[in-house]
């Protein structure tokens, strides 16, 4: 395991609605969610990430001393907060994988007879 996989830990991430990422993507039943499921987990998972690497670059308040505790909960603090934002309005990352993932997959099932 990479020094990158460690630092994310695996989201249990309630799923949206299949309107949400795409209005014009292809009803296509349970692959078609599937897809759209792992795209908004891989933007929210990608968001954590990102907020903690940016937690790190701030230098530690003399005032609260830091601690196992604090990092603990801003740890839990920065996982709810990807997982709010993706499942808000997102960065557009999910919409983006969606439609990609399904352009590809199509070309690969007219291509396959």
């Amino acid at each position: 395991m990479d020094p990158i996989q460690k630092q994310m830990p695996m989201l249990n991430l309630p799923g949206r609605s299949a309107a949400a990422l795409s209005p014009t993507a292809p009803a296509g039943g349970k692959n078609s969610e599937r897809l759209k499921q792992a795209c908004e987990d891989f933007e929210s998972i990608f968001v954590d990430f990102m907020l903690q690497q940016m937690r790190r670059t701030v230098p530690e308040n003399e005032l609260f001393g830091g601690g196992n505790a604090e990092q603990i909960y801003t740890s839990m603090m920065d996982s709810e907060l990807a997982k709010s934002i993706s499942h808000q309005r997102g960065l557009g990352l999910a919409d983006q994988m969606y439609r990609q993932l399904m352009n590809t997959t199509a070309g690969k099932e007219k291509k396959d007879p």
